[in-house]
């Protein structure tokens, strides 16, 4: 499902320039769960920001499905972070003055779903993560782990064939995040989707089949 060759990101800090990614190697097969770990300004989430699209690779090859990605211009990037991947972030990152419901909803309109069909599946999404009551509520309204529920639902929206989780327990206390885990491995295995997770936690980390350790840009563990 992706193979990364020689993946490097450089960035332009005034006159320095930061390796954040030196030469990335990294095979993940369709189905697996993968948690990546290492030291803060290792790679990590620039590792996962390339994988989904959110950044450019400097140089290197990224295929994702047998399609170079790198080679995308703008529009095709759009469209494949549209119906390949799925984000869900730290802080959760979801829309203030919308509902749950509508935050679900969100990213299908840029997909062209029908009005009934969004609403359709945002409700399902949101009964399925344990929200059927809370559909109406606003993020400001709701627990982090209820925000962080709603962003797993969001980014299951548009049926993605890769969920890429950014430290999806990072501000979220130790019984939160038991049944945070418990939700993604549920929703990978269901919809035999790939999963990347970004943590610096060894307990999120143990919920993986495989473990990537990152240091300065490299990958120096793959176990």
């Amino acid at each position: 499902m992706i193979q990364a060759r020689g993946l490097r990101k450089t960035y332009s800090m005034g006159r320095n320039q930061v390796h954040a990614l030196a030469g990335v190697d990294l095979a993940v097969a369709a189905g697996d769960c993968v948690a990546v770990m290492g030291p803060s300004g290792s790679g990590k989430s620039t590792l996962l920001n390339v994988i989904g699209g959110l950044d450019r690779p400097s140089a290197g090859s990224l295929q994702v499905n047998e399609r170079e990605v790198s080679q995308l211009d703008e529009n095709e990037l759009a469209a494949y972070r549209r119906s390949t991947i799925g984000f869900i972030f730290q802080s959760f990152n979801l829309v203030s003055t919308m509902t749950a419901l509508q935050n679900v909803e969100f990213p299908m309109m840029f997909a062209n779903v029908s009005p009934r069909q969004r609403q359709r599946r945002a409700r399902y999404l949101l009964e399925a993560v344990g929200l059927k009551a809370r559909i109406d509520h606003k993020p400001t309204e709701l627990s982090g782990g209820e925000q962080q529920r709603v962003s797993i639902a969001r980014a299951l929206s548009n049926l993605p064939r890769i969920l890429l989780a950014d430290e999806p327990t990072g501000n979220l206390d130790s019984h939160t995040g038991a049944e945070i885990m418990a939700l993604l491995l549920r929703a990978q295995r269901e919809s035999n989707l790939t999963l990347l997770i970004v943590t610096h936690d060894p307990a999120v980390a143990a919920y993986a089949g495989r473990i990537v350790h990152m240091k300065d840009g490299l990958i120096v563990e793959n176990v």
